[in-house]
C-alpha cells in the first residue's frame, strides 16, 4: 500500500475546471501564476493527462493576447517578445540561396 494518491481523478478534473476558469477570466493567462494560486507545483500538471487541453486553451490564449496586445501597443513589446519565444516563436531570418552563378569574360 502506501499513502493515498494526491491527485485523483476527481481532484484534476476540479483544478482542470479552475485553470480553464482562470484562462477565461484573465486577459493574458500565465500558466504559472494559476499553478502558484492554486499550489500545485507546474512540473505535476504536465504528469496527468487530464490537463493536457486546459493547458493547451491557457497557452493558446496567451498567445493570442500577447501578439494583439503588442501590435495595439497595449504591452512592453519586449516582454512580449520574450514571452512568445518561450511559446516556440523564432527571432530569426531565413535565408533561401539558390540559383547559378555564371562567369562572363569580356574581350576588348
Amino acid at each position: 500500500m502506501g499513502r493515498p494518491k494526491k491527485y485523483t481523478d476527481e481532484y484534476i478534473a476540479e483544478l482542470a475546471a479552475q485553470l480553464d476558469e482562470y484562462t477565461d477570466e484573465t486577459a493574458i493567462p500565465i500558466l504559472k501564476e494559476w499553478c502558484n494560486q492554486v499550489g500545485v507545483p507546474s512540473t505535476h500538471i504536465y504528469d496527468h493527462e487530464g490537463f493536457k487541453e486546459p493547458i493547451k486553451r491557457c497557452l493558446d490564449k496567451k498567445e493570442a493576447a500577447l501578439e494583439r496586445f503588442a501590435l495595439e501597443g497595449k504591452v512592453n513589446v519586449t516582454m512580449a517578445i520574450f514571452s512568445l519565444k518561450q511559446l516556440g516563436w523564432k527571432d530569426r531570418q531565413d535565408h533561401d540561396v539558390t540559383g547559378e552563378i555564371r562567369v562572363v569574360k569580356e574581350y576588348l
